[in-house]
């Protein structure tokens, strides 16, 4: 009979009647989990023409962990539906590599929308067959800048394992395209001879009219015949492979230099040329002008070209890189560039000009007693990329306060520009700081040092400065001073967003273990329910850390603490944080069931219905 029942609601939602098809759904949804037949007859629903049917079957079958579903879960993310196709997406995340094969396939076609969806999905797989599907779309009219970014998204998260497949994958389709564009460009070139050939021999028609439309002559210069970059294979090969010099650079490695000042040279089409210029900005910039002298030549030429279009890319890359001293004199030319924007630059970065002699010459007058001097020292500084390390140095060489934040200064203009070296630097110099700090040695202008450098790292590299207060807080823990610990910290508190992606789950564990510590039994009982301790312990909780195993763990922390942090969590009237606030109490009850406090914690579970009679 139950078969027969079960067969019989399946067949509900085959009605014509959607309330039928919507009560249908809720139930099998509800006790099918396991069954087959119910998961095949919701996945039909997800085609179903009502919304709250589809819904229905979509939450049922993301219950059911269903497998298998990804071709039916992808037109959900082009049917307009915002909410539908968000969890759509969800679930087909959770799919796995049987999502993949489907996502390379649809990715191709349809609402940009849902390909942006996909392309994500495909990204975060992170296989070379997913990748190379997204990479597919670079040249859609539509939709392949929008990859494009998607790409550098999430390359600019810092994943060394996608970097390094897209560049292999990058390179080689880059030679493979540059193969295809020329021979689509030779082909055009041959047609576009062909036309004008063919104009030069034609005879204009009576009446004055040309052969070619709107009176034109078929070898006109608007003539689409007569220009290579107008044929539709040229168009979409140069879209490719333009696309692809943009993203090597985006990976801003310098093993790709080469490769890109190649197709920067004038013999390539200009969109080509254009693209491999841009693309070197990221590694001229992330460089202290160690092999890059042959690039930073190549745009000195390119800046003082004659094609207005192409000098203005290679001022613009021009301008965040540092000028190596061999080439200081070459690049002082430009400022009797013919192009006003390469003139401009070479004058605003007059200290490369001068070379390594003269920034350090406005080093030493920014830290000088001339306040005229000082001035117009950090204003050349702070327009000189190249001036970042020697202006570190000085920083670190300094003890006057008032010096170092001259420099820091000019640093924080530079900001996003900073090279790897320098920020290492100035970490491991307040690390010192903080050693000499911390034995009790420092004197006072040591301390406001390190309080200057701290601040110019937390500016220009927050990363790190995150790193350096952990550490900061760690060793104020292990000395027993856990306010001062949590003190340290709490800036980080302001902004959710910052934190969030700032810190793991353990850091994130650290700091509401300070929270904990520092506020104690007393303080909880009386804080608001989004105070910053049950905000940290909840996100924890969230996302399944084990954080009562982890508090029971912790010799510092009381049973008094961890019962009264549970009593406000439970009090607080969101359900997950009643469930992290019944756990922990439950802990103290298992760990010392008759202790005064395992019997608190018994009734406060069973008045609020936490715990059986």
């Amino acid at each position: 009979m139950a078969k027969n029942l079960g067969g019989a609601v399946i067949d509900l939602l085959d009605s014509e009647r959607v309330e039928l098809r919507v009560a249908a759904a809720t139930v099998l949804s509800a006790v099918g989990k396991g069954d087959k037949s119910v998961e095949a007859a919701l996945t039909s629903r997800l085609e179903d023409s009502d919304h709250a049917v589809r819904r229905i079957a979509l939450e049922g079958l993301a219950d059911f962990g269903a497998g298998g579903i990804a071709m039916k879960l992808v037109p959900l993310l082009r049917s307009g539906d915002e909410s539908l196709a968000e969890r759509a997406a969800q679930v087909l995340a959770q799919q796995g590599a049987s999502a993949e094969t489907a996502l390379r396939k649809e990715v191709a076609s349809g609402p940009v929308a849902a390909r942006r969806v996909m392309a994500q999905l495909l990204l975060r797989r992170g296989t070379q067959p997913s990748i190379e599907a997204v990479l597919d779309q670079l040249a859609d009219n539509e939709f392949g800048e929008q990859a494009l970014q998607l790409v550098r998204h999430e390359l600019d998260s810092g994943n060394d394992k996608l970097a390094n497949v897209i560049e292999k994958v990058a390179v080689a389709r880059a030679g493979e395209a540059n193969k295809e564009l020329g021979k689509a460009w030779t082909k055009a070139q041959k047609t576009a001879e062909a036309a004008a050939k063919a104009a030069k021999t034609a005879k204009p028609k009576k009446g004055g009219k040309a052969n070619g439309q709107n009176g034109h002559a078929n070898g006109h210069p608007n003539s689409s015949a007569s220009d290579p970059l107008r044929d539709p294979e040229v168009m979409h090969g140069v879209a490719e492979l333009g696309s692809l010099l943009r993203l090597i650079g985006y990976l801003g490695r310098s093993s790709t230099q080469a490769l890109l000042v190649k197709f920067a040279d004038p013999e390539e089409p200009r969109p080509i040329r254009l693209a491999a210029i841009s693309g070197l900005r990221r590694i001229v910039a992330a460089s202290e002008a160690r092999g890059t002298e042959k690039v930073i030549e190549a745009l000195i030429d390119f800046a003082d070209g004659d094609d207005p279009a192409v000098a203005q890319s290679a001022v613009d890359t021009l301008r965040g890189a540092r000028i190596p001293d061999s080439l200081a004199k070459t690049f002082a030319r430009l400022a009797k560039s013919k192009n006003v924007a390469a003139q401009k630059l070479a004058m605003e970065r007059m200290p490369a000009g001068g070379g390594a002699g003269a920034v350090k010459a406005l080093v030493e007058a920014l830290g000088g007693e001339d306040p005229t001097a000082r001035d117009a020292a950090g204003r050349g500084l702070s327009k000189a990329p190249e001036a970042v390390l020697p202006v570190t140095r000085a920083l670190l060489a300094t003890t006057d306060e008032h010096v170092a934040r001259r420099y820091a200064g000019v640093l924080r203009s530079h900001r996003g520009h900073v090279s790897n070296q320098a920020i290492d630097e100035l970490v491991d110099r307040v690390r010192e700081l903080m050693d000499v700090h911390f034995k009790g040695k420092a004197t006072a202008d040591q301390i406001v040092l390190e309080r200057v450098i701290a601040e110019l790292v937390s500016d220009i590299a927050p990363g790190k400065h995150v790193e350096l207060l952990f550490e900061r807080a760690k060793r104020l823990r292990k000395a027993g001073k856990s306010v001062e610990a949590f003190g340290s910290l709490k800036p980080l508190l302001r902004s959710r967003a910052d934190l969030d992606a700032a810190i793991d789950d353990e850091q994130r564990f650290f700091l509401a273990l300070l929270c904990l510590e520092a506020a104690g039994e007393g303080i909880i009982r009386a804080a608001r329910v989004d105070d910053p301790v049950f905000q940290q312990f909840s996100r924890l909780a969230a996302k399944g850390y084990p954080v009562a195993k982890q508090l029971a763990r912790e010799k510092d922390v009381s049973d008094e603490a961890i019962y009264a942090l549970g009593f406000r969590l439970i009090e607080s009237g969101d359900g997950s944080n009643e469930e992290l606030g019944a756990e922990l109490l439950q802990g103290i009850i298992d760990e010392r069931p008759r202790s005064k406090l395992a019997k608190s914690a018994k009734n406060k579970l069973k008045l609020t219905g936490h715990a059986d009679d």
